[in-house]
């Protein structure tokens, strides 16, 4: 029952991620605020280091506009906009025009026209002369310099940060000297430690400074959180307080728990709302990401993973450890997951411990070492015990995995002398054989397991494939499934449909299960059909969960309505990591399947390409629902279809826009070596006849510089636009050139604006990109929100949640197309599905909203959409379609 309190503040926002505003009502005030004010009023040097999402960039926010108000000059910079790709000359100078802007010293000051007058001097030593002879010149007073993402200077590629440390350390000493340098403070936020600053042992470490401890929130602090929760539930601050319970204070989780209150909500309900809105399938609700961010903390660094996560294994399991400041824990409280408490290491509340548990650990480690417990055992035993090295199928699956994979020097010796081991016992076998001719048969028999793993050539692992025995995706930790997959291999099929109906209502989002579920149905009736889908799952999860939901949901809607013809679908899941050498090996298994009637994939040009012979010769149908570069369909290739446009479409839709707008002259941005990129560029070229490319530019060059690019696109080359054909693989380099095209090009004089194909139509664009890429306009096959869209989007995202993608809508056609073939014939076979492929119109009501035939090339004959990238009226980024 509701009390009488009024209703909630009208204006009263809790702020999930990203930077407060100085005057938001949800700011909390902590011990860090006045530390952190008192000491720079002090004029000492200060850092806040800390894991992500913490408050760091809101907390500077508000102390900058304490200090303007006390009279004293900030400036801030937020690192992460230089970019890594960068030489020591280009980044010192990006960092010099920052503060140029900042403390508004640019009207009587020309840096480009300073820079070359002190050209013979080192980078470093020119900042330092910047620092003295002009910021401390023109700018009187105090002044504060905030530096906020330092750990991104952690990951330059071309050059070390100790000088930069160094120098700050210098200006710090230097104060004794020189009266001047007292006016000059600094101050770091990020992600780091004072040790990452300096890491050349030969040099002084970083020892300056004063550090600021920023602690999640206290009841006592985050009483005004509260206000928030007025009239919507009886007993606000008690609410708060069990809020605070379960995310220990962290900032954002707050903020994000009591966002989701809802009206009426009682005490008792704020664990199922826990449960269900972040722990469980919680990949899916991680909206600003958090919880991904702290497991990509946690395993981007191969050397070290292995080590952190057995250190946290400890931790749960003995729920506190004694913290001894070790490197490792170190990287363990920078990720958020853990903290340290009156000198112990605990999870850092219990939000974390549901979602990193024991199960994930495990998973994890499996995932990133499947030989992870023995590799320790054996280091345990000082390298000795042989008994601990792997052998047998272990070995060969444990050589397989570690192909293209950065190993330590540990498992390099490890996997060594289990192949030194192994290699004697297969000579011992061949002696005794050699000695036993009479026993030959006997012992071949007893020793063939023994002996297949060295003989195997070519083998298909066994995990790139599944129909309902393995999960190819990982991840989400769920009983029922894993009692599905049992049931499955066992051929206990009506067994295996209830364990993954059941998996199903915990992760009622996750394509892969619903696959599972109707494999299992098809199996339990009998004589399924069966189709076949290729994804990249091992290098791109994110597009094969997107192509998986249009290839689940068509086949979901074929099953309930009875199948084909009475014989429901079968889909056979396979993963090629877009790798055109493992595609291969996957095409030659497919087509040894004489039960897999078609193939829905490859992902990538490159990988489809590298299977098309294979196919052509075998006489199977492969449709793919992203593969658009032009050279796939030549007159030679028979068994190709597409559902999605053709590169010729797509850079014809740009061509035409940019001439509309007004853009004759354009640079384009693309990857010499991979087919999508060339295709594309080629076509564009043809059709872009009323204007002119001025230049390419090589993205995936490693000396590639995205300010300097961005100059010479803008003032040498006169450029109008500038046009983007990246494989996925280089969306983060196009990124750094649209931060990079902000911070150069800001007088408005040269706008350049950004155009691209479909690759580009990635969340990463959204989440990373954010204002770099305000304004890019993309041509896509398929877009939710346009007219001929609106009914299967709608159906869609009813189904998966959020937005859809194009790549969903692509691969659920592909899948009726199939389905279509199939129907026409009552006892299909490969070769009729690949007639029956060539003449199949399917109306706009069947597909995810357009009509779909093939032309004789195989081609879909179907116009893209035009989409931009916009900020809402949220503060979120999101596409929305361009009106040409």
């Amino acid at each position: 029952m509701m009390s009488n309190s009024p209703n909630p503040l009208p204006n009263y926002e809790y702020k999930v991620g990203g930077t407060l505003p100085s005057n938001a009502p949800t700011y909390v005030t902590r011990q860090a605020d006045e530390d952190l004010y008192q000491g720079l009023i002090a004029g000492e040097f200060c850092y806040v280091l800390n894991s992500r999402q913490m408050g760091k960039s809101s907390l500077r926010v508000r102390i900058v506009e304490r200090l303007h108000a006390d009279g004293i000059t900030c400036g801030a910079i937020d690192l992460s906009e230089m970019g890594t790709h960068i030489t020591p000359s280009q980044w010192y100078i990006g960092l010099m025009n920052r503060l140029v802007k900042e403390f508004k010293i640019d009207e009587h000051f020309d840096l480009i026209s300073w820079c070359k007058n002190h050209n013979s001097l080192s980078p470093v030593q020119r900042f330092s002369k910047f620092i003295e002879e002009i910021l401390l010149r023109k700018v009187s007073g105090k002044i504060v310099i905030f530096s906020d993402e330092i750990d991104t200077i952690l990951s330059l590629k071309n050059f070390s940060p100790n000088d930069f440390f160094a120098l700050i350390r210098f200006y710090y000493n230097r104060r004794v000297d020189k009266e001047d340098y007292k006016r000059l403070t600094f101050c770091i936020l990020g992600v780091a430690t004072p040790s990452y600053f300096i890491t050349d042992k030969r040099r002084t470490p970083f020892n300056i400074g004063r550090a600021i401890e920023l602690n999640g929130f206290k009841f006592q602090e985050a009483k005004l959180l509260a206000k928030g929760l007025e009239g919507k539930v009886c007993n606000p601050q008690a609410i708060l307080e069990e809020i605070l319970t379960w995310t220990g204070g962290q900032p954002f989780l707050t903020q994000k728990l009591c966002n989701l209150i809802p009206d009426g909500m009682e005490m008792s309900g704020i664990e199922e709302l826990v449960r269900s809105h972040m722990i469980e399938n919680w990949q899916s609700q991680d909206h600003p990401e958090h919880l991904k961010t702290i497991s990509d903390r946690i395993l981007w660094d191969k050397q070290l993973v292995l080590k952190l996560l057995l250190i946290y294994r400890s931790i749960l399991q003995e729920k506190e450890i004694t913290a001894d400041d070790s490197p490792e824990e170190m990287e363990l409280r920078l990720s958020g997951l853990i903290v340290k408490q009156q000198g112990k290491l605990k999870v850092y509340n219990p939000i974390y411990e549901a979602v990193f548990n024991q199960d994930w650990v495990d998973k994890t480690l499996t995932d990133l070492r499947p030989y992870h417990e023995e590799l320790i055992a054996w280091q345990n035993s000082n390298r000795q015990d042989d008994s601990k090295l792997l052998r047998g199928n272990k070995l060969t699956q444990a050589q397989s995995w570690a192909k293209a994979k950065e190993l330590t020097a540990l498992e390099y010796q490890f996997l060594y002398n289990s192949q030194k081991l192994a290699t004697k016992k297969q000579q011992s076998i061949i002696l005794l054989l050699g000695s036993t001719l009479l026993l030959i048969p006997i012992i071949v028999w007893q020793c063939w397991e023994i002996i297949t793993p060295f003989f195997a050539v070519d083998q298909v692992e066994p995990q790139l494939f599944s129909q309902g025995d393995r999960t190819l995706f990982g991840g989400n930790q769920n009983l029922n499934r894993d009692r599905g997959f049992e049931a499955f291999k066992k051929k206990n099929y009506s067994e295996a449909v209830e364990d993954f109906k059941k998996a199903i209502q915990a992760f009622p989002t996750d394509p892969e299960l619903q696959v599972f579920y109707n494999n299992a149905k098809a199996y339990q009736k009998g004589n399924p059909l069966t189709l076949a889908v290729v994804l990249p799952v091992s290098t791109r999860r994110d597009i094969s969960n997107e192509s998986l939901r249009g290839v689940a949901q068509a086949q979901d809607i074929c099953n309930i309505a009875g199948g084909v013809n009475g014989r429901l679908l079968n889909i056979v899941m396979a993963n090629d990591g877009n790798d055109p050498s493992q595609a291969q090996k996957i095409a030659r298994e497919l087509i040894k399947d004489q039960k897999v009637e078609g193939v829905i994939g490859h992902s990538n040009s490159t990988t489809s390409k590298a299977v098309l012979d294979q196919y052509e010769k075998a006489g199977i149908a492969i449709i793919s629902p992203t593969s658009t570069s032009t050279s796939l369909n030549t007159p030679a290739n028979k068994v190709f279809f597409r559902t999605v446009p053709s590169d010729k479409e797509s850079a014809k839709k740009l061509a035409n826009y940019a001439i509309n707008q007004g853009y004759k002259k354009v640079v384009i941005f693309w990857n010499p070596r991979e087919i999508y990129s060339k295709s594309l560029t080629n076509e564009f070229n043809k059709s872009f006849k009323y204007g002119k490319v001025i230049r390419k530019v090589d993205l995936a060059l490693p000396t590639l510089n995205a300010s300097s690019e961005v100059l010479l696109s803008a003032f040498q080359d006169q450029a109008d636009a500038t046009v983007f054909f990246p494989n996925t693989e280089l969306i983060s380099i196009v990124i750094e050139i649209g931060r990079a095209k902000k911070n150069v090009v800001t007088n408005g004089s040269k706008n350049l604006p950004m155009l691209g194909a479909d690759a580009l139509y990635n969340p990463e664009i959204l989440t990373s990109g954010t204002e770099a890429v305000e304004g890019l306009v993309l041509a896509v096959p398929w877009f939710a929100k346009e007219q001929h869209s609106k009914q299967f989007a709608e159906k869609a995202s009813e189904r998966w949640g959020g937005q859809i993608s194009w790549r969903t809508a692509t691969a659920y056609d592909a899948t009726q197309a199939f389905i279509k073939a199939l129907s026409v014939s009552n006892n299909p076979t490969r070769q009729t599905v690949l007639k029956n492929l060539k003449s199949i119109n399917l109306s706009s009501s069947e597909t995810s909203g357009y009509p779909l035939h093939f032309d004789e090339k195989g081609d879909r004959q179907q116009e893209p959409v035009l989409v931009k990238v916009v900020k809402g009226s949220d503060g979120l980024f999101k596409f929305e379609q361009v009106k040409d």
